[in-house]
């Protein structure tokens, strides 16, 4: 993620934290590297050989969220024309990852609550508790404290998950890393496009180090993607400019 002093903060809080079993809170604004991090604290866990399972809970609609985390029986309801595990189960001796849990709807918060309590879970139309052994990850672009204090998210969950969280700061908190992942991000793209741009002039590493990045990580990326389509020999401030 680069060589500046909060980056190498994050790595320590996350090598402390993934040899245990606590639930992770990663809070950080879209763009920002929380699945990286996720994937990090998996990988670095005892729990690595396992399974690494994610779920984005904004892009699941409620009425089917409660299946893909818990699972169904066959006919539990309509079109339900087999048992299926859910991502709970998936994820057994892993690592469970459940992205912008701030958007899971308050009936699903109180079922998850649940789970984490009673470390088993019932699928969706089923009768018999199947026991789970998954540690959960969770991400958040909003503040859960802040949310369960205004009832927009359960107060009880937000206690049982804060057992260690972990700030991820913005692009623009840390702008020392900006040369360094824009390189990274040359490198690979002249491998995919078969180019050879050799660098950036340095205006316009002027230009990417001015600019505030609203969209973190994920807006640089794709922004050094397209300077890198537009460039010849090198990139220059006017390509970065016309990629923001």
């Amino acid at each position: 993620m680069g060589p500046s002093e909060a980056v190498r903060q994050l790595i320590s809080n996350v090598t402390l934290v993934a040899q245990s079993d606590f639930t992770v809170v990663l809070q950080g604004e879209t763009g920002s590297g929380k699945d990286l991090i996720a994937r990090a604290l998996h990988q670095s866990s005892p729990r690595s050989q396992g399974p690494f399972t994610a779920v984005d809970c904004g892009a699941i609609p409620e009425t089917l969220l409660e299946s893909e985390l818990f699972g169904h029986e066959k006919g539990a309801f309509t079109n339900a024309i087999l048992q299926k595990p859910g991502k709970f189960e998936i994820a057994e001796k892993g690592t469970l990852f459940l992205d912008e849990i701030s958007n899971m709807p308050l009936s699903s918060q109180a079922k998850l609550l649940r789970v984490l309590q009673e470390k088993t879970v019932y699928r969706v139309g089923g009768t018999r508790p199947v026991n789970i052994d998954v540690r959960l990850v969770v991400a958040s672009n909003q503040d859960l404290q802040m949310l369960a204090n205004a009832g927009n998210f359960r107060r009880d969950l937000f206690f049982r998950l804060n057992e260690f969280t972990i700030l991820i700061p913005p692009l623009r908190g840390r702008k020392e890393d900006i040369p360094y992942l824009a390189k990274l991000f040359l490198d690979a793209t002249n491998k995919e496009l078969k180019k050879n741009v050799r660098g950036f002039t340095e205006p316009a590493i002027e230009a990417l180090l001015r600019y505030s990045w609203p969209g973190n990580v994920r807006q640089l990326r794709s922004v050094i993607r397209r300077a890198i389509l537009l460039a010849d020999e090198m990139v220059t401030k006017n390509c970065s400019k016309s990629s923001q």
